[in-house]
């Protein structure tokens, strides 16, 4: 073999090195740009400037005399957009305002707990003379459950009896009703609320699933109120 050829071999793989080397440093340059967008995002989030407000007055007992004033500004721009770093022009959205500090925003918070759930007959309106409810169906379970500020997700044993919005879930073959309560459950998994199993006798496909709380006691509804208040 010639050197000339050697050579040849030798600046090809230079080239593809250096070409590889290229498409890492685009990869990373990307990477960075995605991060300052983020901290740009999280420096002028509500729950950041929230926990600064509240530090500011425990640390000087005079500005605390401001704090409900600057909440409540706080709390009116909570959805101003906010501008994104490296950009020109660009804007992105803050968090949604979808956190436990943000009752402490809002006038008039409920003090009471919040479920959302997958109910059958009747089983909403038991439950809210103890708590406020809020009804999950299934072509809009998941947009709801995603911006409501709840503190657990009930699922009714009752919920797929025939005549209501979840007829038929739990027999096998409505994969509808399955895909649905499955993105629930994902919902809540990452939002770290609560799973309830509600009433006795569920069928087999909800009793064979995993859940944080089982209550079979419908006779006294008050009861589920009691056990979800320690996790607010």
């Amino acid at each position: 073999m010639s050197s000339d050829d050697t050579g040849n071999r030798r600046n090809a793989r230079a080239y593809q090195q250096l070409g590889r080397l290229r498409a890492t440093l685009r990869e990373r340059e990307a990477r960075v740009a995605e991060l300052e967008k983020r901290l740009a995002a999280l420096e002028h989030s509500t729950a950041l400037r929230f926990g600064q407000l509240v530090a500011d007055a425990a640390r000087n007992p005079k500005s605390g005399r401001r704090l409900p004033r600057e909440l409540y500004r706080l709390w009116r721009r909570r959805h101003a957009p906010v501008p994104a770093a490296g950009t020109s022009g660009g804007a992105a959205r803050p968090e949604r305002v979808d956190h436990p500090e943000d009752r402490l925003l809002a006038a008039g918070p409920c003090d009471t707990v919040i479920v959302a759930g997958v109910f059958g007959p009747g089983t909403a309106d038991r439950l809210a003379e103890h708590a406020k409810v809020v009804p999950l169906y299934p072509h809009d379970a998941a947009i709801v459950l995603r911006t409501a500020d709840v503190d657990a997700v009930v699922v009714d044993t009752t919920a797929g009896e025939p005549g209501g919005p979840w007829a038929y879930l739990g027999v096998p073959g409505m994969y509808d009703r399955e895909a649905a309560l499955h993105e629930i459950r994902r919902i809540a998994a990452a939002r770290s609320l609560p799973l309830v199993l509600y009433g006795a006798a569920p069928p087999a496909t909800l009793a064979r699933l995993s859940w944080d709380v089982t209550l079979q006691d419908t006779a006294a509804p008050g009861r589920l109120a009691e056990l979800l208040e320690p996790a607010r």
